[in-house]
């Protein structure tokens, strides 16, 4: 099984300490709080889906292995959906991810789109 493969239809990517983020008990780029309910967080953008058709990536700054390692599985049409903020990365990044979803025709999701009723597209991509 190659790493693209291990990568499950819905990608959650999360940067867990931004650079321009002060070491400080507020993080201004955290949006997805792992610790407690991320699943109800996660419920609110993309509606109800499957727990295992999501991966949930973590670099500890932008564009890490674990960055890497979701383009791969992009360009591998492995994916299907993809989960992030774009204010954290750089701009060559956000033209980067949007393009490759464009391109492979996954849905890029981010907190922006909180509210919309995703139930009939998580349903699809469960299918």
């Amino acid at each position: 099984m190659t790493a693209t493969r291990a990568v499950r239809p819905i990608v959650v990517y999360v940067i867990d300490h931004h650079p321009l983020e002060a070491y400080r008990r507020s993080d201004p780029f955290r949006w997805l709080h792992t610790e407690n309910g991320y699943q109800s967080q996660l419920q609110g953008l993309i509606g109800g889906y499957e727990p295992d058709h999501l991966s949930i990536l973590v670099d500890q700054q932008p564009a890490g292995p674990a960055w890497r390692r979701m383009l791969r599985a992009l360009v591998d049409e492995h994916v299907q959906a993809v989960v992030t903020h774009l204010a954290p990365l750089s701009p060559a990044q956000r033209q980067q991810l949007i393009g490759v979803c464009a391109q492979t025709g996954a849905q890029l999701i981010t907190p922006g789109d909180a509210g919309r009723n995703r139930a009939v597209e998580a349903a699809a991509i469960a299918n």
